[in-house]
């Protein structure tokens, strides 16, 4: 495959590194509240796994997942009232959260093998240092999506140092992954349409660019969570944008959507266009 010029250079520790990556990487974000029943704790949508499960066997190219905690995670992180700050939480409840994460993974995982695929779940601390990306892994996972494995990773609470811990949510882990990796298609799953332009209305906005940030427009939530709802989706697609990659946010439950934007093709739903330098 043909390799991408890279545009971007990515700071770890104290190196400055250019990374070239080749084409066709598709970076998947499943919302939580497409994965699970956010009103209902520990409920997984297990019809709506499955349906995106079948339709990613219409994908011959690379694919790394990213799942948000839904019901699960993020549950339990309002129980135990922790968030993106790091601090001192609860230490009874920071196993809870991560193991209701694991749970949920393997849920996800399990419906991907039952398709024929052949998905491996990862924790975000195989691939960060606390909120910092580990280069070398998140290559090596690169590697793994080549060789038509699905890296299947996750929004978690994760060790930060000390005696701290901090929500690592998937839309972070997403901007991590993306300026890491500069796919080729990034797509947000969530379970709208899209960003609206009110909740009245609920007129979708078609395409936003960089210089659309600071303008008044009032994002649609679908209620919020520990990691900020489609506010948080739309500041890291903007993130990611800033670094010339155009971000899909569509709606995950209707799995077509997902496939015709990893080809290319958005029909429905709300693309955050890149800076081009």
């Amino acid at each position: 495959m043909k390799k991408l010029k890279c545009k971007s250079k990515l700071k770890f520790t104290s190196k400055t590194i250019c990374i070239l990556l080749l084409q066709g990487l598709t970076l998947i974000k499943l919302g939580g509240s497409v994965v699970t029943f956010k009103e209902k704790p520990l409920a997984a949508n297990i019809d709506a796994i499955h349906g995106i499960s079948h339709a990613l066997t219409q994908l011959d190219v690379p694919i790394i997942i990213v799942h948000g905690g839904g019901s699960f995670g993020h549950y339990w992180s309002v129980k135990y009232n922790m968030h993106t700050k790091p601090a001192n939480y609860d230490l009874h409840g920071v196993s809870i959260v991560h193991e209701s994460m694991i749970a949920l993974n393997q849920i996800i995982v399990n419906s991907l093998m039952g398709m024929g695929l052949n998905p491996y779940g990862i924790p975000p601390s195989a691939l960060t240092t606390g909120r910092k990306p580990t280069l070398a892994r998140i290559r090596h996972v690169y590697s793994m999506a080549q060789s038509k494995v699905i890296p299947v990773t996750f929004g978690d609470i994760v060790y930060v140092g000390g005696t701290k811990y901090s929500i690592l949510s998937g839309d972070a882990l997403m901007t991590i992954l993306a300026r890491a990796l500069r796919p080729l298609r990034i797509i947000f799953a969530t379970n709208v349409d899209g960003v609206y332009k009110d909740n009245v209305r609920r007129e979708l906005v078609e395409e936003i660019r960089i210089e659309d940030k600071s303008k008044s427009i009032e994002y649609f939530k679908a209620g919020t969570d520990a990691t900020g709802g489609m506010q948080r989706k739309v500041t890291e697609a903007f993130k990611i944008a800033s670094h010339g990659m155009d971000v899909v946010i569509i709606n995950g439950l209707i799995p077509e959507r997902i496939i015709e934007a990893a080809k290319g093709t958005v029909k429905v739903g709300t693309v955050v266009k890149g800076r081009k330098s």
